[in-house]
């Protein structure tokens, strides 16, 4: 799996990127299964991946980072990958539970080429539970058990399987921009201002301050608007986002590394490089031999 950590790594790893794919499953069977565990869903456990809860059945209250969320019917609760999140022991509600590597993100932003997957997952991230209506929850569980009937095919293609999620993540991404433009949250506004500011500059800049001259805030004050709407500093977010965009361009066919590196802004391949590593934990060229080796050896 893409990692993204911000603290550099000691020894480089040389393991493949995670073959892509999603997973869908009942909550009931997530229940079940922890029986046999000594963790519980029920304490604050870390995320693995990105993913979101459907809530089909059930009214309680989810923790996600020391942080309470109301929740009933049609919910869509969102976790990202760090964080720690709890269900409610009271509830037990009945829904699914769908995990989504960072590494299926990038294939299907590659193969689709559609521009609502990066700012889709960082604006989850500021409002972590979204109420869909009862139509709107129907044509997501009719696409979720699409999805996991794709994911149980062995003979259909890889790509039919991110055009569904392509199609979901499209509705969602509707959903949640009608419901932040009704809401009357300032900060809210503004965090979505410095996303789309990312989203526009991110191969031009990396440094936080320059942002933040852009919005007419303080290196400390944007800061802090990305901490209170995401629980992630904005120098974390600014790397997620140009560390997508380097893994997607490491995935196309041609190109040198130091062409790449140009392209973002790197005036040394030796930066370039180090700052790859410090978020995948392997260099560029193995990180592409990696994916070239998965690609013409699927089922290696």
């Amino acid at each position: 799996m893409t990692t993204f950590d911000i603290n550099p790594a000691e020894t480089q790893e040389m393991e493949a990127p995670e073959a892509s794919g999603i997973e869908v499953r009942d909550l009931d069977g997530l229940y079940h299964a922890q029986r046999a565990s000594p963790a519980s869903l029920f304490q604050p456990h870390p995320v693995n991946g990105t993913g979101f809860i459907y809530i089909e059945q059930g009214e309680g209250e989810h923790r996600i980072d020391g942080g309470v969320y109301p929740y009933q019917a049609g919910s869509l609760i969102f976790v990202d990958e760090g964080q720690r999140h709890a269900f409610d022991p009271s509830d037990r509600p009945q829904g699914k539970m769908v995990t989504i590597p960072s590494s299926f993100f990038t294939e299907c932003a590659f193969t689709i080429r559609h521009s609502n997957f990066v700012p889709f997952r960082l604006s989850l991230l500021c409002a972590p539970v979204l109420q869909l209506t009862p139509d709107q929850s129907a044509s997501c569980k009719r696409l979720l058990s699409q999805i996991a009937a794709a994911k149980n095919d062995v003979g259909i293609d890889a790509i039919m399987l991110q055009l569904l999620f392509s199609a979901l993540v499209h509705k969602l991404s509707n959903y949640s921009s009608h419901q932040r433009s009704v809401a009357n949250d300032p900060c809210r506004q503004r965090f979505d201002e410095f996303l789309a500011l990312l989203e526009e500059g991110y191969q031009q800049g990396r440094e936080v301050k320059c942002y933040a001259n852009q919005m007419a805030l303080s290196y400390k004050q944007l800061n802090q608007l990305c901490k209170r709407c995401s629980g992630r500093t904005a120098k974390q977010l600014i790397d997620l986002r140009v560390n997508l965009a380097i893994t997607r361009k490491l995935r196309e066919e041609g190109g040198c590394i130091q062409a790449i590196a140009d392209e973002f802004g790197f005036d040394d391949i030796t930066n370039f490089v180090r700052y790859f590593k410090r978020h995948n934990r392997m260099t560029p060229s193995c990180y592409r031999a990696a994916y070239q080796g998965q690609r013409h050896h699927p089922d290696d």
